[in-house]
């Protein structure tokens, strides 16, 4: 390999990798936009950029292209069923698609879109810590 390969090979390999390992895995949504969250909402993210989650009605799915902080969604699919909560799966589905940046700390995942818009995740289910919710 020569001198201009091997580093550009290490850049290479930092970028997307590196931040799948950090966020991979599941994360359950606490803080939705300053607000707890409405309902048990997750995302998942997986290896190769793809997503995928469950919301109060449906799964989803999609993709995400990130290199920290900086991250965005493809379109999301989901599975087609009705229930009484479907107006907060639908302002969920709108604002994640929304979202710019994203930041680890402390075992949650900060996803922040235009206007100071955040949605807050937490690695375990029953995490009563919202850093972004108003009391």
């Amino acid at each position: 390999m020569t001198r201009l390969a091997v580093p550009l090979a290490l850049a290479l390999a930092a970028a997307s990798p590196a931040f799948a390992t950090e966020i991979g895995g599941e994360w359950h949504l606490v803080g939705f936009e300053g607000q707890r969250a409405p309902a048990p909402l997750s995302i998942t993210f997986t290896t190769g950029g793809k997503l995928s989650g469950k919301a109060p009605c449906n799964s989803y799915f999609g993709s995400y292209q990130a290199t920290l902080p900086e991250i965005s969604f493809s379109p999301l699919g989901a599975t087609r069923m009705a229930c009484d909560k479907l107006d907060v799966e639908t302002a969920y589905f709108q604002a994640l698609q929304a979202m710019t940046n994203a930041e680890v700390t402390d075992e949650h995942l900060f996803l922040i879109g235009p206007e100071g818009r955040v949605l807050e995740f937490s690695r375990t289910e029953e995490d009563e810590n919202c850093f972004t919710c108003g009391d």
